[in-house]
This record gives C-alpha cells, structure tokens and sequence, in this order.
C-alpha cells in the first residue's frame, strides 16, 4: 500500500477536478459492488416494492387471459382484442420487469464506484454510467458515512460548484421534475452532498473502508463515520 506519510501537512496546490469515464483499477483503494441481492434490498427497495405490485396485478391477469384463449377483450380503442395474446404479453412484461432489477445490478457490479491513493479520490456519483470524478485529496473537505436509501460513502468537494451537475435528473413532465427537485433537496439535507456512493454492498465494512481511506489521505482530509 502506497504510503502519504511523506505528504501529510504539505500543502498541495488546489487542482481542478476532472471527470473521468472509467476508474483506474491499479490504486491501493478500489470499491466496487459484491452482492447483488443485498445492494438491491439496501438501496433499491423502492424498486422492488414497485416491481411485485405491478406483478402482483399482471399475473392473474395474464393466468386468466392464457387459461382462456378464446376470450376476447373489448377496447375503446382497439377493438376486440384476444385474449390469449394480451395474456401472453402481461406475462412478458411482468417478467421483464423482474428481471430488468437485477440485470441493471449486475452491469453496475463491473465497474468501479471509487477508488483512492495518496494523491486523490475517484468517485462515480451515485454509481453513474458514464462520469468518474477526480478529486486530489487537496479539494475534498470530508469524507464521511450517512444514511440515504442505505449508507453512502460520501466525499464531498471544497468547491460547491462541482455540486450542480450532480443533481438528480428533473425530466418528464411537471409531476416528475417537481418529485425530483424534492427528492434532491432531501438528498442534499441527508447527506450534504450529491458525491456518494452506495456502500451496503461493498466488501468489508464501513469502518474498513473509512480506515483505508484515512491511511491514503494522510491527515489532509477529516475521515470520519458521520459528519
């Protein structure tokens, strides 16, 4: 493991914090996802819930329409309808969407979400495809744990302008931008922060990864459990 002893009080020269698409894999520090089923039920319960209410509707629905072939089903729109046909396609769906979760997991397990040595931190935000911050550890205020949707490791930037371009997506229509402005001002009053990443499925514990964070940091940043 690298060693920052030799860096420690020495003042570093405030870099600008670039973005990244991948994070290096050959640091002393690396975070990536180990457990499906336990990332799922930490920090996507929501999303489960969603899913077996939805299948909880479609599925003797669709048990019905399958049994009964030959029934049809009149809509406004369409006409008469088959039954055995708008049966299958409710199975699909309700299949599709069960499997939709865990396959979104299992793409976010074959990417890093952080990594550090004793000369910065790499962060994908909120486990974002495509964007890795770069922080040297002179631009970090603080890493810390706090509990949003599960625990998340947040590091947060001493420049408050790096924070915006992090902010939930606000897309769709009034519904949907007003629920994820709420939702932001929650995640900002949680954790401080839109640099985080989820940590209930990372290996080791929370206490682990602060302590390999805080060796890499060398005294530069305050490391703490909470903040």
């Amino acid at each position: 493991m690298t060693s920052p002893d030799n860096l420690a009080g020495t003042p570093v020269p405030a870099t600008v914090p670039t973005l990244r698409q991948i994070v290096p894999t050959d640091l002393p520090v690396t975070v990536r996802l180990s457990g499906v089923s336990r990332h799922v039920f930490t920090h996507r319960r929501g999303e489960v819930v969603l899913v077996v209410l939805v299948a909880l509707m479609l599925l003797p629905a669709a048990g019905y329409l399958l049994m009964n072939p030959g029934e049809t089903v009149h809509s406004n729109r369409y006409g008469d309808m088959n039954g055995g046909l708008l049966g299958a396609g409710a199975l699909l769906l309700a299949v599709g969407l069960a499997v939709a979760l865990p396959v979104s997991v299992l793409r976010q397990q074959r990417q890093l979400q952080l990594a550090a040595d004793a000369h910065g931190v790499y962060v994908r935000p909120f486990l974002d495809k495509a964007r890795v911050l770069h922080l040297p550890w002179a631009d970090v205020e603080s890493i810390y744990v706090r509990q949003w949707h599960g625990p998340q490791l947040c590091v947060k930037p001493r420049d408050t302008r790096i924070e915006p371009q992090f902010n939930l997506n606000q897309r769709g229509d009034a519904g949907n931008r007003a629920g994820a402005a709420v939702a932001q001002k929650r995640r900002m009053k949680k954790l401080g922060t839109n640099i985080h990443v989820p940590i209930a499925a990372a290996p080791g514990t929370p206490a682990e990864l602060l302590a390999a964070l805080r060796y890499q940091a060398g005294g530069r940043v305050p490391v703490e459990m909470s903040a």
